[in-house]
């Protein structure tokens, strides 16, 4: 009774769709830092949750791993295809980029270093503790620490004193 059989889901569906629920808009937003095709990038993540047999013993910090890492690997490929494409056309070719968002706050968010980004998303938005967030990209907890502080003085800075924070910084 208590042996899974071959084809079912690791993770249950209801507790698939709450996590689902919960966690989705901040995992696209995350994903968006590195991809324009973040809610693929999420759908892809949750697919490869529900294949998990056991799952992980810390989904979120999971998640976002397989999202950055995803992320990563598209980014290369593109990155490859694009070069090949080049070699191939014997030119360099322009494509004018759109705005993803039209808010001042995002886009100095998006000016912001990607390492800098990655954590106060990570942070501010998906919740993760500084532990998590320094095993997602792989540095130390002060470095993580660091990277948060560094953004949020850097936007302070870029905002000319318009904007004041209404919440204390967090220590973990």
């Amino acid at each position: 009774m208590g042996l899974q059989q071959p084809g079912t889901p690791a993770i249950d569906p209801m507790t698939l769709g709450r996590l689902y629920r919960q966690h989705a808009p901040a995992l696209r937003l995350y994903a968006r830092q590195w991809s324009d095709s973040g809610e693929d990038l999420v759908q892809d993540a949750f697919v490869r949750l529900a294949q998990q047999t056991p799952p992980p013993e810390r989904v979120l910090s999971w998640l976002y791993r397989v999202i950055r890492n995803q992320a990563i690997a598209n980014y290369r490929s593109s990155a490859r295809r694009r070069y090949r494409e080049r070699a191939r056309a014997g030119a360099w070719f322009r494509v004018a980029d759109e705005p993803l968002d039209a808010q001042e706050a995002a886009r100095l968010l998006a000016e912001l270093s990607l390492e800098a980004r990655e954590v106060i998303v990570a942070k501010l938005w998906g919740g993760l503790t500084f532990a998590d967030i320094a095993e997602l990209v792989g540095c130390s907890l002060p470095t993580a620490q660091r990277r948060y502080q560094a953004g949020l003085t850097e936007l302070r800075e870029r905002l000319e004193g318009r904007w004041t924070p209404t919440y204390r910084t967090p220590t973990t």
